[in-house]
């Protein structure tokens, strides 16, 4: 994600209560907390994210209490900057086996798979294009002041999505990327939580690959 200058949270990963305390002063306050482990692929919904930590004791406390809570599950946690408050989108890519690398925006969060709100697009593009992306979901208008809440940073969402398709476009072997959920604040926009599966490639003949550009 860096090497793409992609916006994440600072993230630091631990394996104990103590840890996760240090790591709050690294991170900042107030503080999220994380659980990993191989099977929790859908944190909140077991208990595995604690929101609005604000001194290192109560990261350490609320580790203890999600690994006593998960058990074995838990092999693990993050502990990150928590941020502001905004728009919860989601950015993705994946490897088609007709198209070749493919780029999705819509809304994020819990209800990205209950609502499917999401438009694609055939990498590279440019902001032009993540800004027509952006205008085909039906959840748009909530980036832009929906009933008097402050506007987001759309261009901020739009260079993401950008780079996002960057990253796609030339690295063939990630199967599947999600950023989910980037958080859009009238400040700018940041993953929070990033997933990338890796696949060995097997990339299309490069004139076909020039006719879906």
């Amino acid at each position: 994600m860096s090497a793409y200058a992609i916006h994440t949270a600072e993230s630091v990963s631990v394996d104990g209560p103590e840890k996760a305390a240090e790591a709050a002063s690294i991170v900042g306050l107030p503080a999220v907390l994380k659980a990993v482990g191989p099977g929790l692929l859908h944190k909140s919904d077991v208990g595995g994210v604690r929101l609005g930590l604000r001194t290192p004791e109560q990261v350490g406390q609320a580790y203890r209490e999600m690994a006593t809570r998960l058990g074995p599950a838990m092999t693990g946690a993050i502990v990150q900057t928590m941020a502001g408050e905004g728009v919860e989108m989601i950015i993705g890519g994946v490897a088609h086996e007709t198209f070749g690398p493919l780029i999705m925006v819509g809304l994020g969060g819990v209800a990205t798979e209950l609502l499917a709100d999401r438009a694609f697009r055939v990498p590279p593009i440019d902001k032009a294009e993540a800004a027509r992306m952006i205008a085909e979901l039906r959840c748009a208008p909530l980036l832009y002041g929906y009933r008097g809440r402050p506007a987001a940073d759309v261009a901020a969402l739009e260079e993401q999505i950008v780079r996002v398709g960057r990253l796609m476009d030339d690295l063939p072997d990630i199967a599947e990327l999600d950023l989910n959920p980037v958080i859009v604040t009238p400040d700018g926009a940041v993953a929070v939580d990033c997933r990338v599966r890796l696949a060995p490639a097997s990339p299309l003949p490069s004139p076909f690959r020039r006719r879906l550009r």
